[in-house]
């Protein structure tokens, strides 16, 4: 499944379990074979047999080997990833197109008390999944939209790979001294 699992204070697990079931397996990593054919004869008489597309199976090894590298879990960290929080104000959706430095549907909020955006501490995938939880320490009245994950820590910052936004079917209001705290997932 492709999906972001954020579980915080208002988060609805109806609405993720409904997003779960409706997700089709294995479309995070999905491997192809294409334009398979067999021949027959010579090479200036030759007779296309058959020609057939078919998905394959992603092993449990070969997808932990692709999450572990594109979390950099085990290898030299080449990129870490971060955690930031979308604000209601202004928004009026997220898009496949969005990137770090363009994203007009929404924008940061950076109401938290930690200095830089939280990181995502992978740890090795098991289970054909990969997770880790971060927390933001709330400093004024706000209402969180959602969660994307980037690759650069500045708060505010345009630049880095913007990897992932999801947002809350019910958005939390919070005040000074509330911890959102939010798990992210990764799976096949």
């Amino acid at each position: 499944m492709n999906y972001m699992d954020f579980s915080s204070n208002n988060f609805n697990p109806a609405e993720l379990a409904r997003y779960k079931r409706q997700a089709s397996p294995g479309s995070f990593i999905r491997g192809r074979w294409a334009d398979v054919t067999a021949w027959e004869g010579e090479a200036f008489k030759s007779r296309k047999l058959w020609t057939k597309d078919f998905p394959n199976g992603i092993t449990d090894v070969g997808i932990h080997y692709a999450l572990d590298r594109l979390t950099d879990v085990g290898s030299p960290a080449a990129v870490t990833w971060y955690a930031g929080l979308i604000d209601n104000a202004s928004f009026t959706g997220v898009a496949a197109a969005d990137t770090s430095a363009s994203h007009s549907g929404w924008i940061e909020n950076q109401d938290f008390s930690e200095s830089v955006r939280q990181t995502l501490g992978f740890s090795a995938a098991a289970a054909r999944t990969i997770s880790d939880s971060v927390s933001f320490s709330i400093n004024a009245t706000v209402t969180i939209q959602g969660l994307f994950v980037i690759s650069e820590s500045t708060k505010g910052g345009t630049t880095g790979t913007l990897f992932s936004t999801a947002l809350f079917s019910s958005p939390p209001v919070l005040v000074s001294s509330n911890t959102l705290t939010a798990n992210y997932a990764l799976s096949d």
